[in-house]
């Protein structure tokens, strides 16, 4: 996490991603991968929260978070 100044970007989207992941292999729960892509969207720039209010509302997060972990390494990060 970066840090800053009050109202500025405290995360960024590669901290968000890794959040997730960790959630995802920590806990294992639809609802603590939910509870964490919301907390990260409230901290990421409005351009970036797209992806984690998708996947917060998501009928079945992990199966996103696993999609995205198994293809992490073909995603182009703008």
């Amino acid at each position: 996490m970066t840090p800053g100044l009050p109202g500025e970007v405290k995360m960024t989207l590669n901290d968000a991603v890794l959040a997730l992941l960790l959630s995802f292999e920590i806990h294992e729960t639809d609802t603590a991968i939910r509870n964490t892509a919301a907390r990260c969207a409230k901290q990421l720039p409005r351009s970036k929260r797209h992806l984690m209010y998708s996947i917060a509302s998501s009928p079945s997060p992990r199966v996103v978070v696993d999609h995205l972990k198994r293809n992490l390494d073909r995603v182009r990060w703008s």
